[in-house]
């Protein structure tokens, strides 16, 4: 039933009306606005309920139910099944998943997109507001359902190129909060959801050269080394989050229990689970670990412009002269 609720688009999952017609959208964002709006009620309201997330790939697909509560001021927590994992994130970052995109990731979505309103509908057995992402060419990369009531995004569907849905977030129960008679909702400040782009200074002075973006309109929101001392990079066109991780060294391919390796242009890539959102392989002396929540071809694209052996361009110089900073650990462990 839940899967239906989400990949199905029956009448009864997700209903829509008075949409407006692609030639009589507007040249503006006429939509923006209402993504913010939901974004400050997802920081701002507190709400819990289930969410059903579904990726596919090009080898088949992979879900998760989420249970998800969010209480303003400390934060969001959410239950993962199946792996019965456990974690806290604050509702305005790509952490905190579709429900509150952070301002950074919605101004980054502005410059590389046009956001529409289309209309209303229902998601969720609640009435929404409706905000196409449109491309260039005028084709839809992703689709919002806005909960009415002052309440966060119900559900987010994110499409390819070909126009075909693959990646979808959405909640299959939702419960607000009251909001007390005459309380004025404040919203908590964004600790981490801006730019995380202090480090770059030192980072370019130890050597390390950092593109501000890859293939598929993905920009550099953050650049830093962990307390362990592996190499983080990220990357978001406001929709999709592409994450990388470096460490020098060597692959151990013969302890990659559970990865499968493609050969790609001449060289070998690991990749783990159908959807192919997660991909490792070594390079010029160093390890790259490519972690993303993005449409397959975005994925494709953005690892091909990363370094591989036998393919000599600027990614092939990161890291040299600062290899003792690094050192491996789990990024989401």
């Amino acid at each position: 039933m839940l899967l239906g609720l989400v990949t199905g688009g029956t009448a009864h999952a997700v209903r829509t009306s008075h949409a407006i017609p692609p030639d009589e959208a507007e040249n503006e964002d006429t939509g923006l606005h209402l993504l913010r709006e939901a974004a400050v009620a997802g920081r701002a309201r507190g709400y819990s309920g289930t969410q059903y997330v579904t990726v596919w790939g090009a080898s088949g697909s992979t879900s998760a139910v989420l249970e998800v509560r969010n209480v303003p001021g400390k934060g969001m927590t959410v239950h993962a099944e199946p792996s019965g994992s456990v974690r806290s994130a604050d509702p305005g970052t790509p952490a905190g998943g579709m429900s509150s995109p952070s301002e950074t990731m919605l101004e980054v979505l502005a410059r590389n997109y046009r956001v529409v309103a289309a209309g209303e509908g229902h998601a969720c057995g609640r009435p929404a507001r409706l905000v196409n992402v449109l491309r260039g060419d005028g084709t839809v990369a992703a689709r919002y359902w806005i909960d009415k009531a002052a309440g966060p995004v119900l559900r987010r569907e994110l499409m390819d190129a070909r126009g075909r849905v693959v990646n979808v977030g959405a909640f299959v129960d939702l419960a607000l909060d009251p909001v007390a008679k005459g309380a004025v909702p404040t919203v908590p400040p964004l600790a981490t959801g801006g730019l995380d782009l202090v480090e770059m200074p030192r980072l370019l002075a130890a050597g390390w050269r950092i593109p501000r973006a890859l293939p598929g309109r993905l920009e550099l929101f953050a650049a830093r080394r962990a307390p362990a001392g592996y190499l983080y990079l990220g990357y978001s066109d406001g929709l999709s989050v592409v994450s990388v991780f470096v460490q020098p060294g060597v692959l151990d391919e013969d302890h990659l229990q559970g990865w499968h390796a493609e050969r790609r242009s001449g060289h070998t890539i690991w990749i783990r689970g159908p959807v192919g959102q997660e991909m490792i392989w070594a390079s010029g002396g160093h390890v790259y670990t490519v972690f993303a929540d993005a449409p397959a071809d975005m994925v494709d694209t953005a690892v091909a412009a990363l370094p591989h052996e036998h393919v000599p361009d600027l990614w092939t110089r990161l890291g040299r002269g600062a290899s003792r900073l690094l050192s491996w650990v789990n990024p989401f462990g």
